[in-house]
């Protein structure tokens, strides 16, 4: 008896639905972001002049040369490579309630390397960011990111509904 097992998403459709689900997840956490800090009285471009520290230095703010463009373009290129790593790794991923919980475990993870690990150590102008603001934001994402693999069964496609190629006898697996 021959098996037809599911077949796996193709590369590009992983990383497809990786760069567009994290770079509209990154959107929207900006934008969040942007509205809290004006709830605080500060612009809105604080939070991209401060994501354009990661490549101007932490003394960026400080000296006036932070830039919300820098900002903007850094933070929507971390949110599409976040987006494609989170992709791949549910690949295999079949049950869209563990792809929701995945998500919002991987905004966790985010705001841990970032606030935790890399900015005392490397970013030392979010060390003054409001972490538990920055925590639930990063949950967002990671939840909102999950949204682009909700229903799409994440990592796997079943076989063709045409079943005229399958011989009698053969197994359908999913």
């Amino acid at each position: 008896m021959k098996a037809i097992t599911s077949v796996q998403r193709p590369v590009r459709e992983t990383v497809a639905r990786g760069a567009v689900g994290g770079l509209v997840a990154g959107a929207a956490f900006i934008a969040v972001t942007m509205w809290f800090v004006t709830s605080l009285d500060m612009p809105a471009r604080a939070p991209l002049q401060g994501i354009s520290t990661i490549v101007l230095g932490s003394g960026a703010v400080e000296d006036g040369s932070a830039n919300a463009g820098i900002g903007l373009t850094v933070h929507a290129v971390l949110s599409v490579a976040y987006g494609i790593v989170f992709a791949v790794l549910i690949t295999r991923i079949r049950n869209d309630g563990l792809v929701s919980l995945l998500g919002a475990t991987y905004g966790v993870l985010l705001f841990v390397v970032n606030f935790l690990v890399l900015a005392p150590l490397q970013f030392t102008a979010f060390e003054g960011a409001n972490k538990p603001f920055e925590f639930v934001v990063h949950v967002f994402y990671g939840s909102l990111l999950a949204l682009a693999f909700i229903g799409g069964h994440a990592g796997y496609r079943r076989p063709d509904t045409n079943h005229d190629h399958i011989t009698p006898g053969t197994r359908v697996t999913r």
